[in-house]
């Protein structure tokens, strides 16, 4: 029987990052040739020595020039650029959750404890890391500490991931992902509970290991869609874009970044190719 966690648990994976009146999350390179978020800024600023700075992520209205940017999320780092707290706000402005990241004496996340700003823990989410700090497990409990999803990450000799296994509270597997690495492609195929094909994922890298392409099929292997990665000179990813097989868009995002190559803006286009959301993001230093 298949089995579904009532959460998004992407989330667990991605971070956010906010700027001066700038919306969306800031993509970046990570070993794998996938995306995390956030990292290209907080090496911007440990490469020039700042250690503390808060980012922040505005929506930006479409059309008219008198509609206020709304706050979605700010983000606050400290020694090393290693975020330690993310305030999240509702759709009238109000402070709705609060993150809290503890760290352990290597600079290793260990805890991420969300909260109301009445300050009542909501949910907490514990990592674990093997001698190669690589982070083999993150765990959600509940406000009740009750776990409510558990991940075993697994990796190959060259430290990178093979394996994503995810389960419930009561120790069911509910969904495993697999890696295969060959040449430029990894090829990521997605179980279900019932240990059957749900999807399948080529990414193409280039000679950086940048992700150039990415095509999406579904479980009996019919392609879904296409994805395109393009870049500028400086490496930083410009443009990504979806297409069904049909050849009709799904999604468009174009990033801007400002001289010191910090995302600034990112604009998200609809099926039909019309701008539907743009954020800003704006970068405080302390």
């Amino acid at each position: 029987m298949k089995k579904y966690l009532p959460l998004l648990m992407s989330a667990a994976l991605v971070f956010f990052a906010a700027p001066q009146i700038s919306p969306g999350p800031v993509l970046a390179d990570d070993k794998n040739g996938r995306y995390s978020a956030d990292e290209r800024e907080k090496k911007i600023f440990r490469e020039s020595s700042v250690k503390n700075f808060s980012c922040y992520e505005y929506e930006v209205g479409l059309g008219s020039s008198s509609q206020t940017a709304r706050l979605l999320l700010t983000n606050h780092y400290d020694e090393g650029a290693k975020i330690k707290l993310a305030r999240r706000y509702d759709k009238n402005g109000n402070l709705a959750l609060e993150d809290h990241y503890i760290y352990d004496r290597s600079g290793n996340k260990i805890a991420k404890v969300i909260k109301t700003p009445a300050g009542p823990a909501v949910s907490k989410w514990l990592y674990r890391y093997d001698g190669a700090r690589n982070m083999v497990r993150m765990t959600l409990f509940s406000a009740a500490n009750e776990i409510r999803g558990d991940w075993s990450l697994k990796y190959d000799g060259g430290r990178r991931m093979v394996e994503i296994i995810e389960s419930d509270g009561d120790g069911d597997i509910f969904n495993r992902s697999s890696s295969v690495y060959s040449g430029n492609k990894i090829i990521e195929t997605n179980y279900n509970a019932d240990n059957e094909i749900d999807n399948k994922r080529i990414y193409t890298l280039d000679q950086r290991g940048k992700k150039t392409g990415t095509v999406l099929y579904d479980r009996s292997g019919v392609e879904k869609t296409k994805t395109s990665y393009i870049y500028d000179t400086a490496e930083n990813l410009i443009e990504n874009a979806a297409y069904r097989q049909n050849g009709g868009l799904s999604f468009k995002l174009i990033h801007k970044y400002d001289y010191e190559n910090k995302l600034i803006e990112k604009t998200s286009f609809g099926p039909d190719g019309l701008p539907d959301k743009i954020y800003r993001f704006v970068y405080e230093k302390h």
